[in-house]
């Protein structure tokens, strides 16, 4: 059972913060190899954001063509079913 409540990595706000701290710690780094493995996970952060931002975008387009259609069905034929 959801409690409703998004883990940070299940949003596009917290995929985005996530991305900004690895930048941040990557700009910090003295160390090449850190440097280039909080990049790369930086922009898999930002790949992961932008993904479900078309995935919700997506969603709610789909709910909103399905409500108007289900309306239309339900006011054909006067309101008859069948």
């Amino acid at each position: 059972m959801r409690t409703g409540k998004r883990k940070a990595e299940d949003s596009p706000a917290g995929c985005r913060a996530f991305a900004a701290s690895d930048r941040e710690r990557a700009e910090a780094s003295t160390s090449e190899h850190m440097r280039e493995g909080l990049e790369r996970s930086a922009e898999a952060w930002s790949a992961r954001a932008h993904l479900l931002d078309r995935l919700q975008a997506s969603f709610e387009a789909r709910a909103e063509a399905n409500a108007g259609k289900d309306w239309r069905e339900s006011h054909d034929q006067g309101g008859q079913h069948g």
